[in-house]
Parts: C-alpha cells; structure tokens; sequence
C-alpha cells in the first residue's frame, strides 16, 4: 500500500497542493483527473520522487533502505530522453542504471520507430511510446502516467495500453494515472480521483461511482436529493444527482444511470462553475 500523509508541496508562495491524504492499495489502477491546475502532475512527480514534499511524506510499503525509484516506472507529462541518443542507446543505458535486461522495444518496433535513429528525430507519439516501454521493462511495483497519450495517435495508444495491461497481467502493480479521456480507460481503472481547486473532491470505486450518480430531468429541482449540478441543455432542465442511492423516489421516475464520461464531465462542469 501506497500511504499518503499530510502532503504539501508550494512552487515559492503558490501553494499547488495542501494537506493531501489519500491510501492506494497495491495492485490496484487508479485514475487522477480535474481541471488544470489542480496539482495533478505535481502529485505524481511527488510520488516518483522528482520533487520533495514541503510537508508530509509519503510512504511505499517497500523494505527500509530501498530507494523508490529503483521500484517506479514514470512516464512524464515531458519527456525527458536524450535526444542525441537512439532508442537502443538509451535502452541499454537505462539497463545499466536499474541493473535489469535492456528493453528489447517491442512496442516501438510494431510501432514502425527506427530503433538507430535519434530520438530528437522521432515524432512526439514515437518518443511517448519508446520511453513508456523503457520504463516499463524493469519490472516496476508502481507505475506512474501523466497525460501525454493525446500525443499518440489512436492506433499507438492501442499498442501502449496493450504494453501496460501485459505488465499490470504479469507484475500487478499499483497504476496511477492522469487522464482526461474517461471512455478510454473506462474498463481498465478501479478508482477514480478527482482533485479540484480545494482538494480532493471525488475519491470513489468506479462501480460505486456509477451506481450513486443519476441524470434527472425535471422543471423542479429535486429537494430530497443532493445535486452536484444543474443546467439547462436545449431548453429543458437537468440535475445531476450526487451521491444518491437510487432508492429515493426523485431518482426512481425521470432519471437515468450515467456513464463514467458524463460523470466526470459533470463533475468537471460543477469545478468550473464554483470558479466563476
């Protein structure tokens, strides 16, 4: 388990996150998503060790003495290869640092990359998937994925979810990711955390989600039921209901299950809407 206490971390007098606790259980996928500049990239580069904490820690569960980022897998918002060096070269490097069989590149072969040319000659979405097989082939216990997929053309994401599926089969490891495509790993995550300006506002299963979050259309706002969001879309009313049971009988007539794409998005809309 992945044990976060009282995380703080400020860039000089900004404050990006305060005060953050929050338990991943090992083996599980979590998604992170919220509008920008909620301190998403800034939490996982805490938990891969880029950056310090300003208060708090946070603790791995691994044997004392281990260093995390020998057990951590990373992929960046930015990447940060050596771009005079080629796929194979750098492969072979980080073996060596790691102490672990170079990447053989699978995915970046079927992906059409030229292994011997230099990396700063590769498309953005050819860079995103050779470094995502690299950090993953040293057997990581936590993998860690900021949004860089929109990157990636629709084929490349296929090849790179196949690559971490085949990992998560093989090692299960604990897989924290940003994403702000939900119908994309609908299927693949077992949490959802949304972070908004004060916080963490939404940490939830994702069949849990599903099941407490109804669409109602009505003319009146519902008053035994909490709304997290109502809108007006093609002249007619909309709430959406959050948490809710389903057994309420405003959610029983007129209303609707909802998928984790709407939601978010609702969720998304509600963030906003405080902002303004």
């Amino acid at each position: 388990m992945i044990r976060i206490e009282s995380l703080s971390f400020a860039y000089g007098r900004k404050r990006i996150i305060r005060n953050l606790d929050l338990d991943l259980r090992s083996g599980e996928t979590v998604m992170i998503t919220g509008p920008n500049a909620a301190g998403k990239s800034t939490l996982l580069r805490l938990m891969a060790g880029v950056l310090k904490p300003s208060e708090g820690r946070i603790d791995y569960g691994f044997p004392e003495g281990t260093d995390p980022r020998s057990r951590i897998a990373f992929l960046p918002d930015s990447l940060s290869f050596y771009g005079s060096m080629t796929p194979n070269e750098v492969a072979g490097f980080h073996a060596g640092f790691f102490g672990t069989e170079p990447s053989g590149l699978q995915v970046a072969r079927r992906a059409g990359v030229d292994l011997n040319r230099r990396i700063e000659d590769l498309s953005l979405g050819q860079k995103v998937i050779v470094q995502l097989s690299i950090v993953l082939s040293t057997d990581p216990d936590i993998v860690l994925i900021d949004e860089v997929l929109h990157a990636v053309d629709p084929y490349l994401r296929g090849l790179m979810f196949q690559e971490l599926i085949g990992v998560m089969e093989e090692r299960d490891p604990t897989v924290v990711m940003i994403n702000l495509n939900f119908s994309e790993v609908e299927n693949l995550v077992d949490r959802v955390i949304f972070m908004g300006r004060d916080g963490v506002r939404l940490d939830e299963r994702v069949d849990d989600l599903k099941a407490h979050a109804r669409l109602l259309e009505s003319g009146l706002e519902p008053v035994d039921a909490e709304v997290l969001l109502a809108r007006e879309v093609l002249g007619r009313k909309q709430f959406v209901l959050y948490p809710c049971s389903g057994n309420d009988g405003v959610t029983t007539v007129g209303s609707r299950a909802m998928d984790l794409t709407e939601i978010l998005t609702a969720f998304m809309e509600a963030e906003y809407d405080d902002r303004s």
